[in-house]
C-alpha cells in the first residue's frame, strides 16, 4: 500500500490544508501544512456508546468504528468534522491495530484528506476497550477566546471538555513537566502547579488551555488524575484530556497547548522561552512560542526497517530531515516534539542524536517517553513533530 512520492501539492478543500503524503501508506500523510485557521483538540476517545458502555468487546474493527463515530460527533459539535483532520494519535494495545484505524478512517474520508497519524501502545483507561483516539482539526468559528464543548452525544464527564476550539493567532506548547512526589495524585498536583507558574510568566490564564496531556503510571490512575487536574479550573469546564501510560521513575507528566495573548511589541515568529526556575537545556525547549503560520503537523516517524541503536535514530531522524525538506523548513524551525521509545537503547539514541541536529540555542518543546511500545513491529522508537517554514 506504499504510494509514490509526491511533492506538497496535494490541497483539501477545507481551509486549504495541504496534505503531504510523500512514501505514507495511503490515507494518511507524512506532513500536513495548516494556515493560520481555528484548531479544534479533541479529548481522548474511547468506543464507548452515549451511556458510556464498551462498544464491540472483543471486535477491533467494531471498537475503532465506535470511536470513529465519537470523533465524528465533536468533531461536528465544534464546527468541523473528519474531512478537516489535521492530526490523529492513536493509542492501541497492538500494532495491527493501528493499521487497521488507518484503514477504517481512509473509508471515511474523501481520498484527499489525510491526516497525520502518530501512534503508540498502552493500557487504556476503560476496561475491554483496545483502542482510543485524539485529534486535531481544522475549525470553522472565528472567537477571539478558547471555546471549551461538551458534546452531549457522546458520554463523558459534565465538567471536562470533549473539544477545545483555539482561536486563530498566537500558540504556546508547553514541554512536559514531571514531578517527582509519590503518589500519582499528589505528583499530578506538583506538576501541575509548576505548569501554572509557568503560564503566570507568559502572562496565560487556565481559561487560554486548550489540551492536557498526561503521561502517567499506572493507566488505573487515570480517573483520580483527572480529578485532580480539574482542581485548577474550579470555575470553568476543564480542558479536553489525554492519558498515555509511560514507564518511568516518576509518576507523572504533563504538558499543555495554550492560546498565547497577542502583544503589541515586535517579536520573533518563534521564541524558545525557559522559565526562571529552570536551566536552560541544549536538547529541548521548555516553551515554545509560535507567532506565525503556517504550521507543518508531521506524522510519528519510523525506521524503514526493523533496526535498532544508532542505525534506527538515524533512519528515523534521516525520514525527518526529508520532509523538512520538502516542506521547506529545517531543523532550526522544529516547534513541538513527542519522541517515544520502548527501550533504554531507543532513549540513549534520541539523546545522542539530538545535539547533533538541533541548534543548541533553539531545540524544540518536547516530551520524551519511554512507553511499552511504538505502534509498529520491529521498532522501539518513533518521533513525531510541529515545525514552521524556514522563510520565517
Amino acid at each position: 500500500d506504499e504510494q509514490p512520492a509526491k511533492k506538497p501539492d496535494a490541497k483539501s478543500d477545507s481551509a486549504s490544508i495541504e496534505y503531504v503524503p510523500l512514501d505514507a501508506p495511503e490515507g494518511m500523510s507524512q506532513a500536513v501544512i495548516v494556515p493560520d485557521v481555528p484548531l479544534v483538540y479533541t479529548r481522548q476517545l474511547f468506543p464507548l456508546d452515549k451511556a458510556g458502555k464498551l462498544i464491540g468487546e472483543g471486535s477491533v474493527d467494531k471498537q475503532i468504528e465506535q470511536t470513529l463515530d465519537n470523533l465524528e460527533a465533536v468533531l461536528k459539535d465544534a464546527g468541523s468534522g473528519p474531512d478537516k483532520l489535521i492530526r490523529l494519535n492513536v493509542y492501541a494495545l497492538a500494532p495491527a491495530t493501528v493499521t487497521r484505524v488507518r484503514e477504517l478512517l481512509a473509508k471515511r474520508l474523501p481520498p484527499s484528506v489525510r491526516p497525520a497519524i502518530t501512534s503508540v501502545e498502552t493500557p487504556l483507561a476503560h476496561r475491554g476497550a483496545m483502542v482510543a483516539l485524539d485529534a486535531v482539526a481544522a475549525g470553522s468559528d472565528d472567537d477571539k477566546e478558547v471555546v471549551r464543548k461538551r458534546c452531549e452525544a457522546v458520554a463523558g464527564e459534565q465538567n471536562v471538555a470533549d473539544v477545545a476550539v483555539l482561536p486563530r493567532g498566537d500558540i504556546a506548547y508547553i514541554s512536559g513537566q514531571a514531578a517527582e512526589a509519590g503518589l500519582t495524585e499528589s505528583a499530578t498536583n506538583v506538576s501541575m502547579s509548576v505548569l501554572m507558574r509557568t503560564l503566570g510568566h507568559l502572562k496565560i490564564s487556565p481559561a487560554q488551555i486548550v489540551q492536557v496531556k498526561v503521561f502517567l503510571r499506572p493507566m488505573t490512575s487515570a480517573e483520580a488524575v483527572q480529578q485532580e487536574v480539574q482542581k485548577f479550573f474550579p470555575d470553568q469546564t476543564a480542558p479536553p484530556m489525554v492519558f498515555v501510560e509511560w514507564l518511568a521513575p516518576v509518576p507523572v507528566e504533563i504538558e499543555l497547548v495554550c492560546q498565547l495573548s497577542a502583544s503589541d511589541e515586535a517579536k520573533e515568529p518563534l521564541e524558545f522561552y525557559t522559565p526562571p526556575e529552570f536551566r536552560p537545556s541544549n536538547t529541548f525547549s521548555r516553551v515554545a512560542l509560535l507567532r506565525t503560520d503556517p504550521q507543518i503537523f508531521i506524522s510519528g516517524q519510523y525506521a524503514s526497517k526493523p533496526s535498532r541503536g544508532q542505525p534506527q535514530a538515524d533512519l528515523v531522524f534521516g525520514q525527518l530531515q526529508k520532509i523538512l525538506d520538502e516542506t521547506g523548513s529545517d531543523m532550526r524551525h522544529l516547534v513541538k516534539a513527542t519522541y517515544y521509545v520502548a527501550d533504554h537503547d531507543a532513549a540513549r539514541w534520541v539523546d545522542r542524536t539530538r545535539p547533533k541536529i538541533f541548534d543548541p540555542n533553539r531545540p524544540p518543546a518536547a516530551s520524551k517517553l519511554t512507553v511499552h511500545a511504538v505502534g509498529m513491529e520491529g521498532r522501539t522508537m518513533t518521533i513525531d513533530m510541529i515545525a514552521i517554514k524556514a522563510d520565517q
